[in-house]
């Protein structure tokens, strides 16, 4: 064993030995620098593995915060969805409204909706809207009355046409009605001669999937004249 020399004064050092001054016991050499290299150990490597703990707790911390938020939502929606089953499960089915059940009934104010686009068309010459309001397919000699009224436009240019309606019966399916006629009409000839015509117009009308029509009107010649 070799000896060694101290420079403390209060450490007297024998061989193996490290005693203190004043004192009866020894302590073995080995423990002594033991004890010394434990209080200079380096604390650095300590150091960062707390701050290594700290990141991954701090990390942790972020994804449970993150995770949360996106997990709430779906636990909100399914209760919803679940409330929402029993509503759709009890909701009887939609029933047609009455107005779109029910066809609806000759009265005054469909034959004044019926006269009025006679009316329209008329004075603009909208041949169409005029033959609009006939039944094609039950209204006895339709094509005559067609040309009837393509040579009445092809006469007259300016046309005023005005009704008063007087009278309206319906019986389930079919009906009629009154109106006084009067009629204003200027020839297209070079000197033209307003002529003015009336008359109680008599209009038969039947229903039809798409409404009221017109089957027949007298005098049936009031436009020929």
């Amino acid at each position: 064993m070799c000896q060694h020399t101290l420079r403390r004064p209060d450490l007297v050092s024998h061989q193996g030995t490290v005693s203190y001054q004043g004192t009866a016991s020894a302590v073995p050499l080995s423990r002594f620098f033991f004890i010394r290299r434990a209080d200079f150990r380096p604390r650095g490597a300590f150091f960062f593995r707390k701050l290594y703990s700290a990141k991954v707790c701090i990390y942790v911390l972020l994804c449970i915060a993150l995770a949360i938020p996106a997990a709430l939502p779906a636990r909100a929606a399914s209760p919803q969805t679940q409330e929402k089953a029993p509503d759709t499960a009890t909701q009887p089915a939609e029933q047609p409204s009455p107005a779109a059940s029910q066809p609806i009934d000759l009265s005054d104010e469909v034959v004044r909706d019926v006269l009025d686009h006679l009316q329209r068309g008329i004075e603009t010459h909208d041949l169409d809207r005029v033959l609009d309001i006939f039944d094609r397919q039950n209204m006895k000699d339709f094509a005559q009355f067609q040309d009837q009224m393509v040579a009445f436009f092809r006469r007259y240019d300016s046309i005023r046409f005005r009704y008063q309606l007087l009278q309206v019966t319906s019986d389930k399916d079919s009906g009629s009605a009154i109106a006084d006629i009067d009629m204003d009409a200027d020839p297209s000839d070079i000197l033209p001669t307003p002529q003015r015509r009336s008359t109680q117009m008599r209009f038969q009308l039947k229903r039809s999937p798409k409404g009221w029509k017109v089957v027949a009107l007298k005098p049936a010649d009031f436009f020929n004249q």
